[in-house]
């Protein structure tokens, strides 16, 4: 087989790193607002879908945007109010610890917000969701699916943990992985530990609903949370 054929197999993992890098800078582009962070997750988790399920043919910068565009207004408000709450307990943690309070109880904050700050764009790449539905939903998930949302959460804030563990020179020494690679093959890895979960919901509520998957999952008020507690509780 020729090597610089379309088909080969050399060329298709060629392809696929260079959709890794573009779909990495986009995401580190679109981070750089700050509070567009939540938002560029989404389009991230929605990028990668595109790119490891080949559902269509869409260009994974394409699916990148719709993901960040879809989720820019929900996304953004629910992961900006995970932050505000975030940097609040951070604050009053500390001044309780300064008073003699346990240091697990800040700990504990953090990493419940944490929790929240990650499944909300990935779950919102996959449903269509109010702020309330989000943040509920991602409760039913971690209970449901405690190792995988746990093991999703630290894999996707590794740099920050990096950032405390490393010593500077190292950690900017690895500054080409990070602006390359990292985050993408992160979220592809991501992407595998909640295909699962989401999977199952999904043909539950278009078996339930008569919903196409291409149109996405409308999760209402009167379905949401008892029918994807039920569901995530089925899901090994």
């Amino acid at each position: 087989m020729n090597f610089f054929s379309y088909e080969s197999k050399p060329m298709q993992i060629l392809m696929k790193l260079g959709d890794i890098i573009i779909l990495n800078f986009i995401y580190l582009l679109c981070c750089i607002p700050i509070f567009t962070i939540g938002a560029a997750q989404a389009g991230l988790f929605n990028g990668v879908k595109v790119l490891l399920d080949k559902e269509d043919d869409s260009s994974v910068a394409g699916a990148f945007f719709k993901g960040f565009s879809n989720g820019f207004v929900t996304v953004t408000l629910a992961w900006g109010a995970m932050t505000v709450v975030l940097v609040t307990i951070l604050l009053l943690s500390m001044t309780a610890y300064t008073m003699g309070a346990p240091l697990w109880l800040l700990v504990v904050a953090v990493a419940v917000c944490a929790i929240f700050q990650t499944l909300i764009p990935a779950f919102h790449s996959r449903f269509s969701c109010t702020v309330w539905q989000l943040i509920r939903n991602v409760w039913f998930l971690l209970f449901a699916h405690p190792l995988r949302s746990i093991a999703t959460v630290l894999l996707i804030w590794l740099p920050v943990v990096a950032l405390f563990v490393l010593d500077l020179y190292t950690f900017m020494a690895l500054t080409p992985i990070w602006g390359t690679l990292f985050f993408s093959t992160v979220f592809c890895f991501a992407h595998g530990l909640l295909k699962k979960p989401f999977k199952t919901l999904i043909d539950h509520f278009n078996e339930t609903h008569g919903i196409k998957p291409e149109g996405g999952v409308e999760l209402t008020e009167s379905d949401t949370s008892e029918d994807c507690e039920e569901d995530f509780a089925n899901v090994e």
